[in-house]
């Protein structure tokens, strides 16, 4: 560990590194359960959102393990073996991706204009006319 502040005791080092510690485990998240480490954008400024859209979904699931609450509880019922069913980001988590596994995102990525098109939910006249 290098420290720059030579006055600090070893003790009081250590104690700083381990405050790091939260912001590592993040950034690890992050990476391997959030796509980050897959960032498959081709400029900055798309970057830039997939990161604040990843980092705001991140942020949700972080406070849904804080909020008591039936529905929230009923995400984390996804694991039968698990006693008592801990609520916790990471079992919340997996319950949204077994409610929202089949919602082909990548699928509305337009490769042609460059630009995100998700479906019309409320079906336009358009669309009727396309499925026909």
């Amino acid at each position: 560990m290098i420290y720059r502040d030579l006055t600090l005791t070893p003790e009081q080092i250590i104690e700083a590194y381990g405050e790091r510690w939260s912001i590592e485990s993040m950034f690890n998240q992050l990476k391997l359960s959030w796509g980050l480490k897959e960032a498959w954008q081709q400029t900055r400024q798309t970057l830039h959102r997939w990161v604040h859209l990843t980092l705001v979904g991140y942020g949700l699931i972080q406070l849904l393990g804080y909020l008591d609450d039936q529905t929230v509880r009923q995400l984390c019922c996804h694991s039968p073996w698990r006693k008592d069913n801990p609520t916790t980001a990471g079992q919340i988590r997996k319950g949204l991706l077994l409610i929202f596994h089949h919602v082909p995102v990548r699928q509305w990525w337009n490769r042609k204009c460059r630009k995100f098109e998700p479906p019309n939910w409320r079906g336009s006249e358009q669309d009727a006319a396309i499925s026909v």
